[in-house]
């Protein structure tokens, strides 16, 4: 198919939420884009779409994330190995936080620099894509979103989730996870001006496996039902061109050695990102 990406055409923003694992399911909405051969104008990210979004917008292609995301994810032990070992030279850091005085957790940082792809840029400023991350101010209970400075610790910030991964300062704030105030960043496209908004909504809603739930799963699953209200919300105000909304609440959010499974449940998405874009980028 001949580009459409051209001057002529409206601008195309795409906002990337956050679902945790499900955010996997991006992928396939970035390769059907990739198909066509249109690029987004800009692009905003939270969580898990701020990773993958930041490798996008930093010009790789869709299929390079997936291989990435597979060579990550895609046998268990490697995973876990990334998780303990540095990558690389040994300059990343560790992705756990080891302390006598503290419960084990995450290093956001350093879990961002071990699963990011080569080649993503290293400061937001140097995308390809104009891009920007959000996050959440903890003490002032706002939504923050970083358009500048160092792309790991913006994506760091963004998915931050307390007590289970710890995220750098930004600007001395401390920060968690952006999909706790904006889970599906579509007022940051419709800030920047974009002609038609796209976005992609894994937020999800907890796994219903026919058990009582325990504490861990409590938390989470009203976690996921909160942002999932206040993506609902938003988009009532955003008013999405085109929202897709995977078939994949059936994952958990920590289920990302479930990799392929996901990427196979988010397969019909391609299909319908490209008809709908179809339908919209139409010389009138």
């Amino acid at each position: 198919m001949q580009s459409k990406n051209t001057e002529h055409r409206p601008t195309i923003g795409l906002a990337l939420g956050g679902g945790a694992a499900r955010g996997l399911a991006h992928i396939v909405v970035l390769e059907a884009l990739d198909e066509m051969g249109v690029k987004p104008d800009y692009i905003s990210g939270c969580s898990i779409g701020a990773l993958l979004g930041a490798a996008y917008a930093s010009g790789l292609e869709a299929k390079e994330i997936r291989e990435h995301a597979l060579a990550v994810l895609g046998t268990p032990g490697k995973a876990i190995r990334q998780l303990f070992w540095p990558r690389g030279n040994g300059s990343a850091a560790n992705a756990i936080n080891f302390s006598l005085f503290r419960p084990v957790s995450l290093n956001g940082l350093g879990l961002v620099q071990q699963v990011m792809p080569p080649n993503t840029a290293l400061r937001i400023e140097d995308t390809k894509i104009p891009f920007s991350v959000v996050s959440t101010d903890f003490y002032a209970g706002c939504e923050v979103t970083i358009d500048s400075g160092e792309l790991e610790s913006a994506v760091a910030a963004s998915i931050a989730i307390p007590g289970v991964i710890s995220a750098p300062k930004h600007k001395g704030r401390v920060m968690i996870d952006g999909a706790y105030t904006n889970p599906v960043p579509m007022c940051q496209i419709r800030a920047h001006g974009s002609d038609l908004l796209v976005a992609v909504d894994v937020t999800g809603k907890p796994v219903d496996d026919s058990k009582d739930p325990g504490p861990a799963t409590l938390v989470l699953g009203a976690t996921q039902i909160m942002q999932n209200r206040i993506s609902r919300l938003q988009s009532e105000i955003a008013k999405p061109d085109v929202m897709i909304t995977p078939d994949i609440d059936r994952f958990a959010a920590h289920d990302f050695l479930k990799i392929k499974e996901i990427l196979a449940a988010a397969e019909p998405e391609r299909d319908r990102v490209k008809r709908r874009l179809e339908q919209l980028l139409k010389p009138i």
